[in-house]
């Protein structure tokens, strides 16, 4: 059967990427935004969503329109709850604990101006 899309069958380079176990914050409110319109009230036992915790990134993963996520596990907690979550966040919602700009091995950090797009986004993962 014939090759249906239109990718020519260039090389790709690898949609996910390990990166051991990095501390990244996650932007909860960012993650979960308040919907428009909000008529929600406070509920003092109710998940705290409205800020920002530490987790572990372990691996990036490229969408296949080349957004890219970070597979993070973190805690979310309530008042007398704690539970442990492990999911892909998109990367913008993501930062790293230890330095205020991106870690090296950060697959949206270009390593030089090849690597940067045309319109200034980075691109692709570190080569090895």
């Amino acid at each position: 059967m014939a090759r249906i899309g239109g990718d020519s069958g260039r090389p790709h380079r690898p949609a996910f990427v390990r990166v051991g176990h990095r501390a990244v914050q996650i932007d909860l409110n960012a993650l979960y935004p308040q919907t428009p319109h909000h008529s929600g009230t406070y509920h003092p036992d109710g998940l705290q969503v409205r800020k920002i915790v530490t987790g572990v990134l372990t691996e990036w993963a490229l969408s296949e329109w080349g957004e890219w996520y970070g597979k993070v596990t973190y805690t979310l907690t309530a008042r007398d709850r704690q539970e442990s979550v492990t999911h892909w966040v998109p990367g913008w919602a993501l930062k790293p604990t230890d330095d205020p700009r991106r870690p090296t091995d950060d697959p949206r950090r270009p390593t030089d101006d090849r690597r940067r797009s045309t319109d200034g986004r980075p691109g692709g993962p570190p080569r090895r």
